[in-house]
């Protein structure tokens, strides 16, 4: 294995960053550019996020940029503000040398450093090949590396999904062999790396990974066996994605052993029991649909119609007649829907009544509370029924009815 170095110039690298590179090597510490940034920059990819690693300690880094902080000094790294933005200084985490430090990098695309005098690019552990050729290769021993650090495991399948790259033999063994070590990570770091994933280019390939290693059934048991083929063909919205993911999980536990806040869970929650959404109305009546609308809400009722028709697509793909019968209702039901948001005066919720809660208030001759509550839900199942009705006189009318009769 050779200590690569290559005569090759970055442009775009912002002045700011050279120069803090630039004066740790004048003050007699050898300083680099390292890890993802290199990566992006041979990609072609606009940086933001620079990392440097430095022989400096870092006491000696605080003291040359008295506006740095120390955020990892566990770690050896020291954040120093700059005009573009922040940049990480590690101290060489593994040994006196950059080499040594690259060596116990996570993946060999990610163990490149550059230095701006001169500018070279150093890659000793064949990165820049593997990156060409679309591989994701630990350096050295993909057992040791994921031991380090076994989140490594989970970034493993997010750079698969974020890069387009496929993990060679080896670490794919050790992802499978190393697996029930994600257990002690801190779960903020797993749900860091599962957002990534989701969210990224390529996640259909990320969660192929995770399944075939098992990783899957570590991190959501029960998770749906076509989400690799669905979940790509959604729109990037995280929550969206979960619940595609975790179809015939137990979402609640998954989701709470990830740390989410309570409201995705209950949004990821919710939308599950309204899927598979053809099931939740009939098509040919146009208040069922309404009612459906107004449970899902117009912008969740959008993204189930996404859900499902990803997942009757593979379906049919695979030859399931049951998927074509409910591609065939699917399609009904979003005829309706289109069909019912064109005829107007759609009161989903009580803030789209042509009359207020105030009004409602005055005339009911009370103060506000839950009978004000009971009449408006009132009100807004009487649109649901007959959305002619949502106008100020007949809902006034009804609202009368209402206070006569039998609530």
């Amino acid at each position: 294995m050779h200590a690569a170095r290559e005569t090759i110039a970055f442009e775009g690298i912002p002045p700011a960053v050279l120069s803090l590179v630039r004066k740790l090597a004048d003050a007699g510490h050898e300083a680099v550019l390292v890890g993802g940034g290199v990566r992006d920059l041979l990609r072609g990819v606009a940086v933001s996020d620079f990392d440097v690693a430095t022989a400096a300690p870092p006491e000696v880094v605080l003291a040359l940029f008295p506006r740095a902080v120390p955020i990892g000094l566990a770690h050896g790294t020291v954040m120093v503000p700059t005009e573009a933005g922040p940049v990480d200084v590690t101290s060489y985490r593994s040994g006196p040398s950059l080499r040594d430090d690259l060596a116990h990098r996570d993946f060999t695309l990610n163990a490149l450093a550059w230095s701006p005098e001169p500018a070279s690019l150093i890659d000793p552990f064949d990165g820049r090949l593997d990156l060409a050729q679309g591989r994701l290769r630990a350096v050295g021993s993909a057992r040791e590396r994921l031991g380090e650090d076994p989140l490594r495991i989970l970034r493993a399948a997010r750079l698969v999904a974020q890069l387009g790259v496929t993990a060679d033999a080896e670490l794919e063994q050790a992802m499978a062999d190393a697996r029930e070590t994600l257990a002690r990570v801190a779960r903020e770091r797993v749900r860091r790396e599962l957002a990534l994933l989701l969210l990224a280019p390529h996640v259909g390939a990320g969660l192929a990974l995770l399944r075939r290693t098992q990783v899957e059934s570590v991190l959501a048991p029960g998770a749906a066996a076509d989400a690799a083929a669905v979940v790509p063909a959604l729109p990037p919205d995280l929550e969206l994605r979960l619940a595609a993911w975790l179809r015939g999980a137990r979402v609640s536990v998954v989701l709470r052993s990830h740390r989410y806040a309570r409201r995705t869970i209950a949004h990821v929650e919710r939308l599950l029991r309204l899927h598979p959404l053809e099931q939740g109305a009939e098509p040919a009546h146009d208040v069922s649909v309404r009612r459906l609308l107004r449970r899902a809400g117009e912008s969740d009722f959008d993204a189930l119609l996404a859900l499902r028709r990803a997942e009757l697509e593979r379906g049919e793909a695979a030859g399931r007649a049951d998927a074509a019968a409910a591609s065939a209702r699917l399609r009904e039901l979003e005829q309706a829907a289109a069909r019912v948001r064109r005829s107007g005066a759609l009161a989903l919720h009580r803030f789209d009544l042509a009359i207020r809660g105030d009004e409602v208030v005055r005339l009911l001759g009370c103060r506000p509370g839950p009978q004000v509550g009971r009449a408006l839900r009132f009100l807004t199942e009487c649109v649901i029924e007959d959305p002619a009705c949502n106008t100020p006189d007949r809902l006034r009318a009804r609202l009368a009815t209402w206070v006569a009769g039998p609530e």
